[in-house]
């Protein structure tokens, strides 16, 4: 064999070597210690953006605040043992009594739309949001 390819493949393997773990940025002994943040941002709208609503046994409205856009229907459902409830809002609309079935309403206007049940006063509230 030829001296030369010999030599050539031995200074390969030595530039490979001397490449390893080494970073030639830092002097020796010298850490490299590199921090990365990520930041998140969340955006919250009021809540859910469902418009369905749950009139639960536990005497709440699940969720109890949504945003909507303009001409959303939004339907209250009595879940299976959930007693009577209202769904009454402080503009006066109003489900009645109900303790089984559906209630429901469309916002046609933008604007913010609380609401209560008139038996459980406001331990069960929602709001509704329209933008």
């Amino acid at each position: 064999m030829h001296p030369l390819p010999r030599l050539t493949a031995l200074a390969v393997l030595a530039l490979a070597a001397s490449c390893g773990g080494s970073d030639s940025s830092y002097p020796s002994g010298t850490t490299n210690n590199t921090t990365t943040t990520t930041t998140t941002t969340t955006t919250t709208t009021g809540g859910s953006t469902s418009p369905d609503i749950t009139v639960e046994a536990s005497a709440s409205f699940n969720p109890a605040a949504t945003t909507v856009p303009p001409g959303t229907r939004v339907n209250w459902t009595w879940a299976t043992n959930a007693g009577t409830h209202t769904v009454t809002f402080d503009d006066g609309a109003t489900s009645g009594n109900v303790s089984t079935g559906t209630y429901s309403r469309t916002f046609n206007t933008a604007g913010t739309f609380p609401y209560h049940c008139l038996i459980h006063g406001a331990s069960m509230s929602g709001t509704v949001t329209v933008k």
